[in-house]
């Protein structure tokens, strides 16, 4: 059995058109509709049981390339999983930090405040996006941050903006008995900060060296770098310590750095992600609220109510 989860991005009902095609390829492909559950009370969201004869892994992967060109035209997301009771029963959910768990990124707003946003932006959307090594571009950005004041971090945290429902998420798991993690290729001080704002448990990033007699940054890291590999690795270190097993581990981004995390979990969430990690992605969501996650794992509006008061 395989669920598919079908969110409209915009407020109000799912098209009628768009189900109608939904269903027409559905029926022509060899999929049965066992039966669908609304999610939102406004139909918002539903929930397609489907039956097939087919492999289960492969038919995940069409129903995917499916849903990529139906939510491209019609801007309904399709979410295609195997219907296990683990949906549910998660253990472990590891974030991104950066225009994840928050909006904005951090470097990109210490380099407003050193003046170099312009070079920063660049080479932040270049590794983003998968075209340069992660490593080099980090390197590459913070070596334009030398000089700036090392309180620099306490100053940022007034224009920090969490992501819209991101709190009601990660208060909803919390309260499910689920560890949280911010896996981040940003910087630990405000990774930190935001571990403590959002009750997550973990938190690990870069870690950005100090000139402790000028109190300034000098430009450099300092320790392994938090890039794509060691965000998997973190993942399944975590998922160890904890006891969880990996099919029962979320997680959850939007940069190309967060796709081998996303290979490694037992599922894989884009959220408002680059066009490159919507294509990997195992899922994606392009709407307003981070928790429109919890539809994915299954939760309806009720219970979201009652997890997040």
């Amino acid at each position: 059995m395989l669920v598919a989860t079908l969110i409209r991005q915009a407020q109000g009902a799912i098209p009628g058109e768009f189900v109608t095609r939904w269903t027409e390829f559905l029926s022509k492909h060899g999929y049965t509709i066992a039966h669908t559950t609304p999610l939102s009370e406004d139909s918002r969201v539903v929930d397609y049981t489907l039956r097939t004869d087919k492999d289960v892994k492969e038919s995940v992967k069409e129903l995917k390339a499916q849903a990529l060109e139906f939510s491209a035209q019609s801007g309904v997301d399709v979410a295609v999983q195997e219907a296990t009771e683990n949906r549910k029963n998660k253990g472990l959910v590891v974030f991104d930090m950066d225009s994840t768990l928050i909006r904005q990124e951090v470097i990109d707003l210490i380099a407003a405040y050193a003046n170099v946003e312009v070079e920063v932006s660049k080479i932040t959307a270049a590794a983003m996006n998968g075209e340069i090594d992660f490593n080099q571009s980090l390197q590459q950005r913070v070596g334009l941050l030398k000089g700036i004041p090392s309180d620099v971090f306490e100053k940022l945290k007034d224009q920090i903006e969490f992501t819209p429902g991101a709190k009601e998420l990660c208060r909803a798991l919390k309260r499910q008995g689920v560890k949280l993690a911010v896996l981040s290729g940003g910087f630990i001080p405000l990774a930190n900060w935001v571990k403590d704002q959002l009750g997550l448990d973990y938190a690990y990033a870069n870690n950005l060296a100090v000139d402790t007699d000028k109190q300034v940054l000098t430009g450099e890291t300092v320790g392994p770098i938090v890039n794509s590999s060691a965000k998997a690795r973190l993942l399944q270190e975590i998922a160890a310590k904890e006891g969880v097993e990996l099919d029962r581990v979320v997680a959850v981004g939007d940069g190309s750095n967060d796709l081998e995390m996303m290979a490694v979990a037992g599922y894989g969430i884009a959220f408002n992600a680059k066009p490159i990690v919507q294509q990997k992605a195992p899922a994606k969501i392009n709407t307003g609220s981070l928790a429109d996650v919890l539809y994915i794992l299954g939760y309806t509006d009720k219970e979201q109510d009652l997890l997040t008061k």
